[in-house]
């Protein structure tokens, strides 16, 4: 690419930002309970595919190990993050350590693969990560961030307003990866996952509360946020429409 900014899946262009927006502030609970809403098949299935024949597999910030459990079918796989409650929930079985994505606990080219899915918006500084993927990665970087159109984005950059902060953008952070990565000799593709997101029994309410304090965990005006969404939530499901949580997944290898 000339220029990775311009790819459609870096999109929406017109409100590119020039600098990152974060770091949000992850409540594990909360992300346990968006994760029993959501249908990952799709998602997996192209992580496999993208590391076909990889045999060392490094997932940073793979929280309580959904994925890494697919991938530890058929590969030697290190689970990396900050969060002790998360990592608490990490099934026996796959190494599990402390660890940022900006300092990740492993000597240059520690691994065959490295993969961050959905990470770099809880990343105080994401070009950081993204360069850490680089580093201790021989041959393959797999990240998995938002499509152009994500409805969870949305919510989260409704809630941003409520907060007076700025609005999410992960096609900046895409480009930034696929930029970034390009420099350190990786080919780079991507390709739009479909991710849909089902309704909870305790319908718009229960969601809305989830993402507010997925996005935004101890915020003051995390009420304000739950009080925007909701409706917006609400007209949605009430129209039979489902909600996406669409990603664009990044295949580097050299």
């Amino acid at each position: 690419m000339t220029s990775w900014i311009e790819h459609p899946l870096c999109g929406p262009h017109d409100t590119m930002p020039t600098a990152f927006w974060g770091p949000e502030r992850l409540d594990s609970a909360a992300f346990v309970d968006l994760v029993s809403l959501l249908s990952p098949d799709v998602e997996i299935a192209a992580i496999l595919v993208a590391l076909k024949d990889i045999k060392q597999v490094v997932d940073v910030g793979g929280g309580t190990g959904l994925i890494t459990q697919a991938i530890a079918k058929g590969a030697e796989v290190t689970l990396i993050d900050p969060d002790p409650a998360q990592r608490a929930l990490v099934p026996g079985g796959i190494v599990v350590a402390d660890g940022r994505a900006e300092a990740v606990p492993l000597p240059d080219q520690a691994t065959e693969a490295a993969i961050a899915t959905w990470v770099l918006q809880y990343c105080d500084d994401p070009r950081k990560a993204i360069d850490e993927l680089a580093r201790i990665a021989r041959h393959r970087v797999v990240i998995v961030q938002a499509a152009p159109g994500n409805d969870l984005v949305e919510l989260y950059n409704r809630e941003a307003a409520v907060a007076g902060l700025p609005a999410a953008h992960h096609g900046w952070l895409l480009a930034e990866a696929a930029t970034r990565l390009e420099a350190a000799g990786f080919t780079v593709t991507l390709q739009r996952l479909a991710i849909p997101v089902r309704a909870p029994a305790g319908g718009a309410e229960e969601l809305a509360n989830t993402l507010a304090r997925l996005h935004f965990a101890g915020h003051p005006k995390l009420a304000d946020m739950i009080a925007v969404t909701t409706p917006l939530i609400g007209r949605t499901l009430a129209i039979g429409s489902g909600l996406s949580d669409d990603g664009v997944l990044l295949s580097a290898r050299r």
